[in-house]
């Protein structure tokens, strides 16, 4: 079980994705804040200080890919796992190129999104 230090910040801007993951997150002792656009994901980080960013690919007002960017421009430290309902291997990989730790499918498998978030976790430290 994580320390509940450990703060997961989630942006993803369809309200039921998120609150599952607040709760399930909630539920496995981390710290939440959900944040529904990218500008809001960015500008939460230096007041929250995630130790792992769950970033929706497919937000409305800036594209993940370039959130990711934003993100990993203000910390290189914050592992990002990206979010996504697609399941094209090719867009897997263009984002773990992009900078992202890991991704997960939006048909979320818990023991799957624990296991990502422990290994994000431990390679930040």
């Amino acid at each position: 079980m994580p320390s509940p230090r450990r703060r997961v910040l989630v942006v993803d801007d369809e309200p039921q994705v998120a609150a599952m993951l607040n709760d399930v997150l909630t539920t496995l002792g981390y710290a939440v804040r959900v944040a529904g656009t990218g500008r809001d994901g960015i500008s939460l980080v230096p007041e929250f200080r995630p130790d792992v960013v769950l970033l929706d690919l497919g937000l409305p007002d800036l594209p993940g890919d370039l959130v990711l960017e934003c993100l990993r421009a203000s910390d290189p430290h914050i592992p990002v796992v990206m979010v996504t309902a697609n399941t094209d291997p090719a867009l897997a990989r263009y984002t773990l190129a992009r900078g992202a730790f890991d991704y997960v499918e939006k048909r979320f498998v818990v023991r799957r999104l624990a296991h990502v978030l422990e290994a994000a976790l431990a390679r930040r430290g």
